[in-house]
């Protein structure tokens, strides 16, 4: 016999309750307590059950504050969490049981999401209602020595691809803490309009789901430790719109698995698409890797405004994590007071000795940057390939920036800036090294450093400088190293207020410029 129905439901779910569709199942109706006098894990798990054997429905939270621990989740639900509904996730492990997971790009068990399920189908999160947790104390569940010095046994066997016994998974799984919500080997899901205040470890993680709906979310995780907003895992079909971001981590992250166990599951993420975000304090908004070993394709990230987080737009990986990246396009974007480098392309996340190209090495290829405006950064814009596979045809267009130095660039092949506009406090504006097939074309600073060049190429043979002007107050517009300009070649620029347009000098312009391929780490 079903539950009377409670005057607590909103009319539309009344409605259709009484209309004899999909059911809507109260938690105060199975037992749940919305005083946050009582745990309510089993009353509503009893409300899923209890839509799951009417073959889906709809689980109501009306307003309070529930206490809780693991929920999971059901195929063709609906968990609607309501106004003034407030669902606190407390930290007692033994309502987190482990399941089968991945944490960090490594498969193994962890403690259950605090919102998840495996295997789902048709699945919505919604509701204007707050989801919220406490890092700091989730930390200290997971601190536990003897645990951590297992985990990191783990991670060394598992790159040595051997084989972990359950017993050492689970003691390991000690030191570990679960995402918030995990949705996995799933499809078809919708997050929608929900608060989240707080979170275990990363706060909406999508790991192996396929068409993934994403919208009209705050995610506020500052100051917590690894609260990623949100981790797109080996997913594909995903879109992400109309969201807040203030976390204590990378505020949107695509990922595909680490190092040897990534490469293992080879699971692609692509297919992504990122429009109208805006994001706060993190260490990136939109970011790519670090765990990079099943690749990444077909990314888009659009119409973003980013305020004092460390980095806008973040590529990350290193020797080990190997994977091919690929399709990135990011266009539209503020970039405001970045506390580091403003745009950040990089293999040298980790902190590895040079090594042959191998299945370890990470590949980049055809990304495009465009339309993006940068004020306030310490970097406009870092671009970090290494010797060995240096980073081909990544293309930057309409951009305009300022801060304390423009553009740092080594190691690439066939960079285009097109139609950039740089001012920097120190330095040239464009600095740029080892770097072959280069092509510049109206690149301009019209607040020139009389100190520095505008451009400065060392080893760069082959490029190509074009359609640029020099501003009032330039002092040298290009200089290179005696004996190279032979291998420049220079078209239909407009030099002529420049006190030396172009000449041939020595000079350690990269001194004082931390350079990651001399002190390999970008951690």
């Amino acid at each position: 016999m079903k539950p009377a129905l409670r005057t607590t439901l909103p009319i539309w779910m009344a409605f259709c309750a009484l209309a004899g569709q999909a059911p809507v199942c109260n938690v105060l109706d199975y037992g749940a307590k919305n005083d946050g006098s009582a745990r309510s894990t089993a009353a509503i798990k009893r409300a899923i059950e209890a839509c799951t054997a009417a073959g889906g429905g709809t689980v109501y939270f009306p307003a309070g504050t529930y206490v809780t621990g693991a929920i999971e989740l059901a195929s063709n639900l609906v968990l609607h969490i309501d106004a003034g509904a407030t669902i606190r996730f407390h930290t007692d492990l033994a309502e987190y049981p482990l399941v089968k997971g991945r944490l960090e790009g490594i498969e193994l068990l962890t403690p259950a999401p605090l919102i998840g399920g495996r295997n789902l189908e048709n699945v919505t999160i919604t509701g204007r209602g707050t989801l919220t947790t406490d890092n700091a104390e989730w930390r200290k569940r997971a601190s536990d020595p003897e645990a951590r010095k297992m985990w990191a046994s783990v991670l060394e066997r598992r790159e040595r691809k051997e084989e972990v016994p359950e017993a050492d998974l689970r003691k390991a799984a000690l030191a570990l803490r679960p995402s918030m919500i995990r949705p996995m080997d799933s499809k078809n899901i919708l997050i929608e309009g929900i608060h989240i205040v707080g979170s275990s470890m990363w706060t909406i993680h999508l790991l192996y789901c396929e068409n993934v709906v994403v919208r009209n979310v705050i995610v506020e995780t500052y100051p917590g430790v690894n609260t990623d907003g949100i981790d797109i895992d080996s997913s594909r079909e995903v879109r992400i719109s109309d969201s807040y971001f203030d976390t204590g981590d990378d505020a949107i992250c695509i990922k595909s698995g680490k190092d040897a166990d990534g490469r293992r599951v080879g699971r692609v993420t692509e297919n992504i698409a990122i429009t109208n975000c805006t994001v706060r304090r993190g260490h990136g908004a939109v970011v790519l890797g670090s765990e990079t070993a099943g690749g990444i394709r077909n990314v888009v990230a659009s119409n973003i405004v980013s305020k004092g987080t460390e980095h806008g737009i973040r590529i990350k990986s290193g020797r080990g994590r190997g994977g091919l990246l690929e399709n990135i396009r990011f266009d539209n974007w503020v970039i405001e007071n970045p506390l580091r480098e403003a745009i950040i392309v990089t293999n040298y996340y980790t902190r590895v000795p040079a090594e042959p190209v191998s299945e370890r090495t990470p590949v980049f290829r055809n990304i495009a940057i465009s339309n993006v405006t940068v004020t306030g950064a310490p970097v406009v814009a870092s671009i970090e390939g290494l010797p060995e596979m240096p980073i081909p045809g990544l293309r930057i267009t309409d951009l305009i920036g300022s801060g304390k130095r423009g553009l740092l660039a080594f190691n690439t092949q066939g960079l285009e800036l097109r139609n950039v506009r740089l001012d920097a406090e120190e330095g040239p504006e464009f600095l740029i090294r080892d770097s072959t097939g280069l092509d510049l074309d109206r690149v301009e600073s019209r607040q020139p450093n009389a100190a520095a060049p505008v451009i400065r190429l060392d080893n760069c043979a082959g490029a190509l400088v074009r359609g640029s002007r020099a501003w009032p107050g330039t002092n040298t517009f290009l200089s290179v190293q005696p004996g190279s300009l032979k291998g420049i070649t220079l078209e239909g620029n407009h030099l002529g207020e420049a006190k030396t347009p172009i000449e041939e000098t020595n000079g350690d312009f990269w001194k004082g410029i931390p350079s990651p391929d001399r002190l390999p780490s970008r951690r």
